[in-house]
């Protein structure tokens, strides 16, 4: 079987420029991704720089109508800065860009990876 290509995901595209937070009014279907990939991106950065792949996070997809029930598997890709994740389950899985200075970012300590290039595609 041939995996379906997988989300790509900006997290800036989810933040109000302005406030560097979630825009006041966002739609509920827009909302829930943001807080999907934002608690991806929150697992990966707090669990840095050794990492721990195994997420609390449960998949969103409800593949035949039934709840998906499995957990998100992520990583930090320290060669292209993007958080790659997968669901072992049904299969769900993307990259995320964009997430070193949102507000989900958790890797601030002081053993900060220098070897992660800041997302430079502009949206």
């Amino acid at each position: 079987m041939v995996k379906p290509a997988g989300w790509v995901v900006d997290m800036r595209h989810y933040i109000d420029e302005d406030t560097a937070d979630l825009p006041e009014v966002i739609p509920e279907r827009v909302l829930s991704l943001a807080i999907f990939f934002g608690a991806i991106v929150a697992w990966v950065t707090d669990h840095l720089p050794e990492g721990n792949e195994h997420t609390n996070v449960p998949c969103r997809r409800s593949p035949g109508r039934r709840r998906c029930r499995g957990d998100i598997i992520a990583q930090l890709d320290r060669s292209s800065g993007y958080i790659v994740w997968e669901c072992p389950r049904c299969g769900d899985h993307g990259m995320i860009h964009g997430w070193e200075d949102s507000l989900w970012n958790r890797d601030v300590g002081p053993h900060r990876c220098p070897t992660v290039p800041p997302s430079t595609a502009r949206h």
